[in-house]
């Protein structure tokens, strides 16, 4: 083992976009290369993994919830430290939310509920929310929105020219090495790491944008992990045979949705929403799915978080005689619709293009534009320049996450819904610690869904992983107690 630790161990890692920058907590740049260099680097205050219900620790080693769920003190570890050996403190911590919350940075997607964050000392902390909110910690744990920033190396600054965010500084497992745009990005082992130490020596994303050959150079060793949303079903025959790596596959932890531009007054009137939604044949969707793994999907959320979900709460039906003189009726047929779907999420272009073809079956002419993630950025999220989108993202273990879409005003909520029913039963749920209590307000959330055809529900993803067989430590192996994208349990297999 001794002469093994002498080796460098390089984990190479497919990605099929570039690095834009590395500070997500600013703005966010979904499946490129600094989405998950951001990932490693930076630490968080928990972690969640979709395949757990509970929160693990990161910065914060200990935390707890007060009854009535608008305060929350976290403790943190002690030893935690920069990578230019900088200690890392509650002011820290508190500085990076509120200054992403009052700028409505990307952060604020998932602080909203942040009133105020209080430094007790140096290694202590108590968010004050303005409303309860029993669901806060999924939103703090989830993916890349509440990274915590080096206060030393941001404060006084603007985050838009930060040099920082392309040379980041973090408190991770791993410490930025190298950038080469287009081509690769490399990450150290910081030998100093206050946790669990990593591994490996080194995390080199490889940019490959051909995702067929992305999936070939894990399947035969020449890389050692691809991440997730490359591997879709009608790619998974290029992983049979694999000589140096297994897949893993699960059930998705959201859906793919498609949305309405609410800035369009077309959508005002529900017949134009429930015609497009009765136009919806889901069996054109068969052939992108995986029996037993995923579905064409009529409900509003995953079935996995059983304790909230609702069955009597569906999308409409196809029915194409009705879709068609509602859309009359809403006079909809006389107006081409854009239909906008990201193309990280390589899944979404067959959905995309199977709804283009009932919508044109029932008189809509559809133009589909796939879009990468910053012009997604700009044109969808910025300036709304769509009337139909398709896109996914989590919805378990805890049905909060999925406010900052779908409520008003959420930091994500692209189509800029506001349902006022919809955000009474967010606001119900989140006001009781008790989950079963907060289970029946879930379950009624989705009925008003489905009942005002806010959006439709279409798909219900699988999740794949093909992973080399040399390395141990992923989510499923370990417990969950680390997210998919976070790499520094990962090891060498004997």
């Amino acid at each position: 083992m001794a002469a093994d630790r002498q080796r460098s161990v390089d984990f190479v890692v497919e990605v099929p976009a570039p690095a834009v920058e590395f500070n997500e907590v600013y703005r966010n740049f979904v499946g490129s290369a600094g989405y998950f260099v951001a990932n490693n680097v930076y630490s968080r205050l928990v972690v969640y993994d979709t395949g757990s219900p509970a929160a693990y620790p990161d910065l914060a080693e200990h935390w707890e919830m007060a009854p009535d769920a608008r305060t929350l003190r976290f403790q943190l570890n002690r030893h935690a430290r920069w990578h230019d050996g900088q200690p890392v403190t509650a002011h820290d911590v508190a500085y990076t939310h509120l200054t992403a919350l009052a700028n409505g940075y990307h952060a604020a997607s998932f602080l909203h509920d942040v009133q105020d964050i209080e430094v007790i000392d140096d290694h202590t902390l108590r968010y004050v929310l303005r409303r309860p909110n029993a669901g806060f910690l999924a939103q703090l744990g989830n993916l890349v929105f509440a990274h915590v920033l080096p206060k030393h190396l941001y404060e006084g600054t603007d985050w838009a020219i930060n040099p920082y965010n392309q040379r980041p500084v973090g408190s991770g497992p791993f410490r930025f090495a190298e950038h080469v745009p287009g081509e690769r990005v490399v990450l150290e082992a910081w030998k100093d790491y206050w946790g669990p130490p990593p591994r490996i020596d080194r995390v080199v994303l490889d940019i490959e944008p051909d995702l067929d050959e992305a999936v070939r150079k894990v399947a035969d060793g020449r890389a050692h992990y691809l991440v997730q949303d490359v591997l879709t079903f009608p790619r998974l025959h290029l992983a049979e045979g694999a000589t140096a790596a297994s897949l893993w596959r699960k059930r998705g932890p959201g859906i793919a949705v498609l949305g309405f531009n609410h800035t369009r007054k077309r959508w005002n009137d529900r017949r134009a929403r429930a015609g497009i939604a009765h136009a919806v044949d889901r069996r054109a969707l068969e052939p992108l799915a995986d029996p037993g793994w995923s579905e064409p999907y009529a409900h509003y959320l995953p079935r996995s978080v059983g304790w909230a979900h609702a069955d009597d709460a569906t999308a409409p039906g196809f029915d194409p005689e009705l879709a068609a003189r509602l859309l009359r009726e809403s006079g909809l047929t006389d107006t081409p619709l854009r239909l906008v779907y990201m193309k990280t999420f390589t899944g979404h272009a067959g959905i995309a293009a199977a709804l283009a073809e009932n919508l044109r079956a029932v008189g809509v002419e559809v133009e589909v534009a796939g879009l990468d993630s910053p012009t997604w950025s700009r044109e969808v999220a910025g300036e709304a320049d769509f009337d139909l989108s398709i896109s996914g993202g989590n919805m378990i273990p805890d049905p909060e996450i999925t406010a900052s879409r779908f409520e008003t005003g959420g930091g994500r909520n692209h189509t800029r819904l506001s349902d006022p029913e919809a955000d009474a039963c967010y606001a119900a749920a989140r006001a009781t610690v008790d989950q079963v209590r907060r289970g029946e307000h879930y379950r009624e959330l989705q009925r008003v869904w489905a009942r005002n055809v806010d959006w439709v529900p279409l798909f219900w993803y699988a999740a794949y992983y093909l992973r080399s067989d040399d390395f141990f430590g992923w989510p499923d192996q370990i417990g969950f107690r680390v997210p998919f994208w976070h790499w520094g349990r990962i090891r060498p297999t004997p």
